[in-house]
C-alpha cells in the first residue's frame, strides 16, 4: 500500500474512532444538539465567500464532497457523499452528520446576512442536508 492509501485510511479511522464511537458514547442524548451548535460555532470562525468555497472547505476538513443540489428564495438542499461519508456508514449506519449540517447552517446565515437552521438525513451512502432561511437570499457561485 502507498504512504497516501495509509494516510487516508488513518485519517478515516481517526475520523470514524472519534466521530462515530468516542463522541456518542461521551454526548448519549444530547450529542445530536451538541454537535450541530459545534458545527455552527466552528464556522463563525471561518470566513468563506459562495458556494465553492464551501465545496472546497468540506472536502478539506475531511466532511466529504459537498453539491449544492437545489436552491429556492428560502431553502437550499445539499448532497454530501464520497469515501468519507461511505466509511463512516460502513462503520456506524447509525453516523451523525450534525456537525456539518451546524457548520453549513452558520456559514448560510453569515453569507446571507438572515437566520439560517439545517437539517439532515441520511439516505443509503449519502446525505442530504437541508438549509432553511428566514428571508430569501442567494449564495455567490
Amino acid at each position: 500500500m502507498s504512504e497516501s492509501g495509509q494516510t487516508t485510511e488513518m485519517n478515516l479511522f481517526a475520523l470514524t474512532l472519534l466521530r462515530d464511537r468516542l463522541l456518542p458514547e461521551l454526548l448519549q442524548d444530547d450529542e445530536s444538539e451538541i454537535i450541530y451548535w459545534a458545527g455552527k460555532a466552528l464556522a463563525r470562525d471561518v470566513d468563506l465567500t459562495g458556494v465553492m468555497a464551501l465545496e472546497t472547505f468540506f472536502m478539506d476538513a475531511g466532511f466529504g464532497f459537498l453539491t449544492l443540489t437545489s436552491k429556492k428564495p428560502t431553502e437550499q438542499v445539499w448532497r454530501l457523499d464520497g469515501p468519507v461519508v461511505s466509511t463512516r456508514f460502513d462503520e456506524n449506519n447509525h453516523a451523525s452528520f450534525a456537525l456539518e449540517a451546524g457548520f453549513l447552517a452558520q456559514q448560510t446565515q453569515q453569507q446571507l446576512g438572515t437566520g439560517a437552521e439545517a437539517q439532515w438525513e441520511a439516505n443509503k451512502q449519502t446525505v442530504v442536508i437541508t438549509v432553511m432561511t428566514e428571508n430569501p437570499g442567494t449564495l455567490q457561485p
